[in-house]
Formats: structure tokens, sequence, C-alpha cells
């Protein structure tokens, strides 16, 4: 990677969020289909959505690829990096924003858990029902970039059917359930990360109640 790209990452994110020693590169050189591993030259870590369109916009100036990031528990290949590219890891951002019992939803930042969201809920008898069998671990940014499924989606559907909602932070979505025109929230949500990094999601919430009757 050239050294004067690297310093323009650093100046929008700071020196400690730019990794470049080979020994911590490694980390990043695979998620969980471990039979394939390439090692990048760059990984940043931005804290905030604004410092990730940051750093997708350098890599767009520059025609940089560059591959998202959350826990690394996907086992698709989707987190493979690429040799001449950058990760941008959203593992930092593990904010749960708000939980809305009146409309049941939940707004969440991507590197919160699927378990989080759920413990987040239990106080007011809410859950968040996908489970791709890694709940403890998988991030909800990665359940999107997958449309990640498991054990409950035979009834209650994928990911897909629970998200309401080149460095442009743009939302996708609104409140209600059905929007008029190109549905880009279904085509954005399992596009492993080709159309965008996701910084911030809305789940819809299910029932305890429901579910213990059901059970």
């Amino acid at each position: 990677m050239d050294a004067s790209v690297i310093r323009e990452f650093t100046a929008v994110l700071g020196e400690e969020n730019v990794l470049t020693e080979p020994t911590e590169l490694r980390t990043y050189e695979c998620d969980g289909l471990t039979g394939y591993r390439v090692t990048p030259p760059l990984v940043v870590l931005p804290d905030s959505a604004a410092e990730v369109a940051a750093a997708v916009a350098v890599c767009a100036r520059h025609g940089i690829p560059f591959v998202a990031r959350g826990a690394g528990t996907g086992l698709p290949g989707g987190a493979l990096p690429v040799a001449d590219g950058v990760v941008v890891s959203v593992q930092r951002l593990r904010r749960v924003i708000e939980v809305d019992p009146v409309n049941r939803r939940a707004v969440v930042e991507p590197g919160v858990t699927n378990r989080e969201i759920s413990r987040a809920a239990e106080p007011i008898d809410l859950y968040y029902a996908p489970d791709p069998s890694s709940q403890q671990v998988c991030t909800i940014g990665g359940n999107v970039a997958e449309t990640s499924g498991g054990a409950h989606c035979l009834k209650y559907g994928f990911t897909v059917h629970h998200v309401l909602a080149d460095g442009t932070i743009t939302t996708l979505g609104a409140d209600s359930p059905q929007q008029p025109g190109y549905d880009l929230l279904g085509a954005f949500i399992g596009s492993e990360g080709t159309l965008g990094v996701v910084t911030r999601v809305v789940v819809r919430l299910c029932s305890t109640a429901r579910w213990k009757r059901s059970a």
C-alpha cells in the first residue's frame, strides 16, 4: 500500500485505527471459512458512521477495493480480503441506540450481536428472532451482508424479513414495512458489502410471549 494513501487514512481515522503491522493483519486474513486466506495490506477500524464513510471515500478516490468486516464468524467467505485492498472493520460500532416497545423495533449499530439485541429487548418481553446458530458472537452487520438464517428462520423468516430500514451516507427504507418503487433495501441485504457498508440497522422485534406459546 502506498505510503501517501496510508497517511491519508491516518489523517481521517487516527494512527491507532489504521493497522499495517503483519502480525496485526493476520487476524483479518479470513473469516469462518478458514480454508481460504488472504492477508490484507491495510485494515482500518472506524469508530463511527462518519469515519466509515471517510474511509470508503479514501478508497473511492484512489480506486482501492475494500471489504467490510464484522465479527468474522461467517462461513461463505464474505469477509475474505483482497490482496491489494483494505479491510474496513465495523467491530467498534457496538451501540444499541434505541429499543422501541410501541413499534417493536430496535435501532443498533453493525457490531452489536444478535444476542445483545435480544438481551436489550428482554425487559419489555421482546426479542430478535433470526438466529444463525451463533447469536452469541455473530453481529447484525454481517447478518445483513449475508442475509443470514438459522434455526428460527423456517417460522420467522431470514434477516431480510426483519430489517426495516462511494462514501455517501444513505438511508434505505422507512418507518413502514412497505415502500413504493424499487426494493433497494432488499437488494442491499445479502449483497455482501458490494453495495455499501452497514453503519446502522433498524430491526423488527418479536414477542417472547408469542414465542413461548408456540414453543
